[in-house]
Formats: structure tokens, sequence, C-alpha cells
């Protein structure tokens, strides 16, 4: 850990700026940088700790950061959202920095409240330039609320148990090492059993390695734990759980159940019936919460204690099953082979049967992974989504869903799987859909069967990217596409690289060039239409409107060949309309967005419907472009979907100028990590000058069409003639033309439609 905060402050003493993750590190570890063992000369150090996300205490995370800076006058963390407070705080800190450079470091900044996380998140990006580094811990940095700011990322590596410690502490860190929960109860009875005290663990506290918690102690890291239980002696072990069964038995009963049966099977050495039974309970239960490994070594170890052949045989069959599930096929072979010698009872060895058929289903490789995207036939369900019928899909989904909940994705088939769930999230049932879709991967991860992931975790990316998680989407699409490729799934392949370019250029940092994709678009049209949508959102995320205007448009004419009706699939008419008004194609914009009218009346998606008004509101006049907006807005309260709502405020605010909507469509953008979006809004309300690019999304859709007559040589007449509007509202019209895209004459006006 102390190398790469070296690194990054030395980076800082030289004038910039930069953002370090630390996956693992402690808020101990962290509390020492800038303290006396650590010291960080010149910087001054600010410091916050994330606790907040259970509290719901909004922006308590940002207020503690940056209290040393400011009194309640100069920052209020009451004015504004993430965004505006996000760049306030930068302001601050770089206004600081101005007189000695920043360190703020940021303990468990995975328990920050989202709103502090998401204005951090900006102030991080603000200050690139400046003399200021950031240090984030965080349990996980793949996991991390700040996977979108391309921080370098580290791991930390943990320290091994000290080896010179009182004979009486190492004695006092097994029992710590043994018991199930650390709890003080457990733990303190244990070691009065064993004649030591709980002051015996002060030098082990002292030297990090266990803490005291409210409820007793713990290890700081696993490993160590681990460490000391496999270093010592089978006695000693032995001794020790046999110190915890004498201090449970006093303790309430409600603990007498598994850590029991964990403390009796320890202290157990040779069979024991009662430790035997005891386990096998222990199992059952493990099993049906989804410990699946720790079911597997308990029925494991009940077998083994159980003097009875016929209870050691079932306790296999358990351990059999269960090793089935955690894809461990090693094991269930050998505990079905032992357990058909210890038994000749029926029931046990049908069940053991039907164990062996599950079992070498897990490795039948199904090849026809083309019949997940493509059409299926109009009586399926996704049939019927294809065909615009979504609401008679999602009465047929319904008990569907709910069934895949319950049952075994070997049962369903692990291609119906991601079917089922994409036909979910069209329907709208984003939260069915999540659930099917994380329950299932963490199943089939348990078998061993990744060559049934890559599906699975397209269809979670693409869930996760409307519901807002975009470093999991992103990194979930990744994933994808590299088991597809080590499987040899090339479609498959090409739509997960597709789907982690959507996200992560959205993200401005993409994955790929967007011209790396373009090879993989030429396949079957059902896979290429991902990859061009892919390259599409691409384009549009660095303004490259034209570009993006030609992908989509591509998008929107194979979906129509292929008979594709609900918008909700592959959304295409949002983006499609954005990048043709930019340059625009008035005529082009305007279809597209009748048709998404259109087809949004068929759909049960409230978000498809929110973005078709939206896009009517755009290619409006400004008296109906209004109500159009306001019942965006209103079906966007109805959902997840901060992207596409915060693309509707933006689009409103063009039309009025309303920094409220602005400010809005920033804070959604920020927390979202959507960075290129975020850029185009502060240049608005900073007042800047627009790329040539932006200047035309300014225009309402009647001062479009004077405008492009007027660059194209036409007179107020002829213009007037035209559109069916008196000559004096065009020479309005142009007026304000004028202002908005700040030039003074026609010649200019025309220089820029040539431009673009």
């Amino acid at each position: 850990m102390r190398q790469p905060v070296q690194t990054l402050l030395e980076h800082v003493r030289n004038g910039r700026g930069g953002a370090l993750l630390l996956g693992g590190a402690t808020s101990a570890e962290l509390a020492a940088v800038g303290g006396p063992e650590w010291p960080v000369d010149g910087f001054r150090v600010l410091r916050a700790a994330g606790f907040q996300a259970e509290a719901a205490l909004a922006f308590a995370g940002l207020a503690d950061l940056v209290r040393p800076l400011a009194d309640g006058s100069e920052f209020d963390v009451g004015a504004g959202g993430p965004h505006l407070l996000g760049a306030a705080v930068a302001d601050l800190v770089v206004r600081t920095a101005a007189g000695a450079p920043v360190l703020a470091v940021v303990a468990d900044a995975h328990w920050l409240d989202p709103e502090s996380a998401a204005a951090i998140a900006v102030a991080v990006r603000a200050t690139k330039q400046a003399p200021v580094g950031w240090v984030l811990g965080v349990d996980d940095v793949r996991r991390s609320p700040f996977g979108s700011l391309g921080a370098v990322t580290v791991a930390v590596r943990r320290a091994a148990a000290a080896t010179e410690l009182p004979t009486a502490t190492s004695r006092a860190l097994l029992v710590v090492a043994a018991s199930a929960t650390g709890h003080v109860d457990e733990v303190g009875g244990a070691l009065g059993r064993l004649g030591l005290h709980v002051g015996d663990l002060a030098p082990a506290v002292a030297d990090g390695l266990v803490e005291a918690t409210g409820a007793g102690w713990r290890f700081r890291d696993h490993g160590v734990a681990t460490a000391v239980y496999a270093a010592a002696t089978p006695a000693e072990r032995r001794a020790t759980h046999a110190a915890f069964v004498e201090a449970i038995a006093e303790l309430r009963a409600a603990e007498k159940g598994e850590i029991l049966a964990r403390h009796l099977a320890g202290a157990a050495s040779a069979a024991d019936a009662h430790a035997a039974v005891a386990l096998g309970r222990a199992a059952d239960g493990a099993r049906l919460r989804g410990a699946l490994e720790a079911a597997r070594a308990a029925y494991g170890r009940a077998a083994s204690l159980s003097p009875d052949s016929s209870a050691r045989a079932r306790w296999l069959a358990g351990a059999a099953d269960t090793s089935r599930l955690v894809g461990d096929l090693g094991g269930v072979g050998r505990a079905i082979r032992e357990a058909r010698i210890l038994t000749d009872e029926p029931t046990l060895h049908l069940r053991l049967d039907r164990i062996a058929a599950r079992t070498s289903a897990v490795r039948t490789v199904q090849g026809d992974i083309k019949t997940l995207l493509e059409p299926g036939t109009p009586g399926t369900a996704i049939g019927l989504i294809v065909a615009g019928k979504a609401a008679e899909a999602e009465a047929m989904l319904g008990p569907v869903v709910a069934a895949a909940l319950l049952a075994d994705p070997l049962d369903m088939g692990p291609l119906t799987l991601p079917a089922i769930a994409a036909g979910a999230m069209w329907t709208g049932d984003g939260g069915g859909a999540a659930a099917v879709l994380d329950r299932s991967i963490a199943l089939l991860r348990a078998y061993g069967a990744t060559e049934h992931l890559p599906a699975l975790l397209i269809v979670r990316a693409e869930a996760g990217f409307r519901l807002g998680t975009w470093p999991t989407a992103r990194d979930d699409a990744e994933e994808a596409a590299a088991l597809a490729s080590q499987l040899g799934q090339q479609p498959v392949r090409a739509v997960a690289r597709g789907l982690a370019l959507r996200v992560s250029s959205l993200m401005g940092a993409p994955t790929e060039p967007a011209s790396a994709l373009e090879a993989e678009s030429l396949g079957a049209e059902a896979y290429a239409m991902w990859s061009r949508h892919a390259v599409g959102t691409a384009h549009l995320a660095e303004g490259r409107w034209r570009e993006a205007t030609t992908a989509l448009g591509g998008v929107a004419d194979g979906l129509e060949r292929l008979g594709v009706r609900e918008p909700s699939v592959l959304p295409v008419a949002g983006d499609l309309v954005e990048a043709a008004l930019r340059i625009g194609e008035l005529a082009r914009a305007r279809k597209t967005a009748q048709r998404a009218q259109e087809l949004a009346g068929e759909s049960t998606s409230t978000v498809a419907r929110a973005v078709a008004e939206r896009c009517l509101g755009q290619v409006g006049e400004a008296r109906s472009a209004k109500p159009c907006f306001e019942a965006a807005l209103r079906l966007h309260a109805e959902t997840g979907d901060r992207y596409e709502e915060a693309r509707t405020l933006l689009a409103y605010a063009r039309l009025d100028g309303d920094r409220t909507r602005l400010e809005a469509a920033a804070d959604r953008f920020a927390t979202l990590g959507a960075w290129p979006w975020l850029a185009r809004v502060e240049a608005e309300l900073s007042g800047g000058a627009k790329p040539v690019d932006d200047t035309l999304a300014a225009l309402t859709a009647q001062e479009l069409r004077v405008a492009r007559l007027a660059a194209g040589g036409a007179t107020n007449d002829e213009a007037a003639a035209a559109l069916g509007i008196s000559p004096r509202t065009v020479e309005q019209h142009l007026g304000v033309v004028y202002a908005k895209l700040h030039i003074r004459r026609r010649a200019e006006l025309a220089r820029l439609f040539r431009d673009l």
C-alpha cells in the first residue's frame, strides 16, 4: 500500500492531480497516512470515512471531508445536488491547493452515502489538473462507486500473523480463529475454560492482527485466521473446540444449532453420533440458505463421524449432491461410490441415480447458442415481444419468472434462463430479471458450467446498464466477451463486446475504439445490430453526430426489417433523434420520433414511452414541445432509469433555458458516471461557447427549419411561403437563431451549415 501512495504523492508534488483506489485497505491503514508513522510533509490532508449508506445520511461523508476547509456560511451541503456540490468541493479544494498540495483520504468509500459518492466523483474528475491527490479505500475496486473514474487501482496485500507473541496470546488467537462468531460470550467462555483471559488478546490487537468490535473480536484478515488455525496441533484444536462446547452449553438455545455442531465436530477424535447428527442438520440449513461450500464440508464431516453405515450413506448422498452444485465433479463420484457400498436402501440408491444423471448433464455443451438472440416463433414470449405484443408476453412470463427463481438452472435449461430474464426486462420487470440472473449465474459458477455463463452475463449487463450500475454492467459484459472468446461462441462475443463498448463509451472510457468493432458488424443481422448499436452509441458519446446518425439509422432500419416492434429490445430512437437533430436532419428526426411514439403505445415499458415523449418534444414547436417534455418527466418518475431522465431534463432545458433542470440533469449524469454528457451540461451551465456539433441542438424545430432555409439562400418571403408563416415571423425566428448561435449574418449561418 505504501508504494502506490508514495507514487501518487510525488505525482501531486509535481502539480498534477490523481486518484488511487485501494482495494481491501482498512480504515486503520488509511488513518496512518499523514499520521506520525507516515508523515506527508507539505500536504494539507483531508479525511472522511464511509458509514452513511445504511444510515441514509445524505451528503454526510462529503460534509466530513470539507469541514476543515469551510464553515457553514462558505459551504452548505444542503444547497444543491451531487453535481453542484461536487463542483463546489472541487473549487474549494483547488483554491486550498494553491497554497499547498492537498491529499484527500476516504476510508471505506464503498459505504459512503450515494449522494456523497457521486459528489466526490465529480470533485475527483474536476481536480485532475490541480495538485490534489485522492486515496479512496474500498472493499472491491471492481464494484466500487468510483469504478468509472479511471483511477489507478491497487489490491492491498495483507500482513502475515506475527510470530513473536506471548504464548497466552497465541493460544487466545487460536480461540478467536476457531470461533464461529467472535462474540464476547462465546470467546470469553472458551478462554475462561482454557485458563486464559480476554486481556491476553491485547498484544494481538496492538499488532493489528485482530480488532475489537461492539460484540467481540475479529481478525482483520481472514487469511491470518486460517493460518493461525492451521498452525495449531490437532490436540490444541480439539481442546479449543471442547472449551467452546462447554461454553455454548450455558448460552441461549438459539446458539446451539450450527455453532454447537461446528465445535462438537472439532472436539471429536473418533466416531461420534451426537456430533454427526448435529453436523447433518447444520448442513441441511446451510444448503437451504445457499451456503453450498459450508454444506458440502458439513455433510462430509457428518459422514466421517457417523458410526452407523446407513446414516453415513445418507450424509454422503447430501455431500454428493452439494458437490454437484459447487462443481466438484470428482467429489460427486467419490461420495456416490462410497454411499452405494454402505447401503442397499432402494430409495437412497434412486436418489444417487438422480444425482449422477444431473451431474452428467452439467458438462453437456449446448452448442445452438444462436437461438438465444434471434427472434423466436410467434407463439413464444420472446416472439410476442418482438411482434409488439408486450402485454400478452408479460402475462405469459409472470409465472415463468416466478418458477425460474426457485428452479435449478439446469432443469430450466441454461439457454432458456437468459431468454426468460431478457423477456422480463423488456416487459418492464427489471427486478425479476435481476433476481433470476443473479441466482442462476451464482449457481452456474458453482457448477463450473462456464459454457452457459456468457449469455446470462450479457443480459445481466444490459439490466445493470438500465438500472444505472454502469461499472458492474461493463465488467459483466467484458467477462462475457472473454468467456465467449475462450469457448468459441463468436456471435455472443460480438454482442458482449458491443455492450461493453456501449456502456464504457457513455462513461467516457471506451473499452476499445469503435472502429475495432466495425468488422464484427458484418455477421448475421440479428447479432450485427447489437455491435452497430454500440458503435453508434460510441460515436454519440464522443460527439461524432453524423457517424452516429449513420450507424443508428442502420440499426433502426434493421429492426424494421426483422419485424421487431418492441422498442425496449434495442432502444435506438432517443439516440437517433438526438444525433439527427445535431446535424440538422429534422425530417429523419421527426420520422423517428413518430415511429417511436407508435411503437411505445404497444409497449409495457414506461421508459420507452417516456423516451418517445421526449423525442416528440425535441422535434416539435415550443408550444407543443413543453407538454411532451412534462409527460416524459412524469413517466421517468415511475422508473429507475436515471440516464434517460437526465437526457430528457437536458433536452427540456435547452428548449426554455431552465438552469434548475440543467443542474438536475448534471446530478443524474454525475451519479451514473456519464462524464461525456456531464461535460456538455457543464458547458451550458457555464455559459461558454458550445462546440460546433452542439450548436443546432439549441434550436427548436421551427427555428431549425428557418435556419436551414436561410442558410440555403432563401429570402424571408420564400421561407415564409415554404413554412406557411408570415415574413415577420421568419424575421423574428432568425433573430432568435442568431442569438442562440452567437452569429450576426446569413453568411455565417451558411458557413455553419456547410461545416456540419
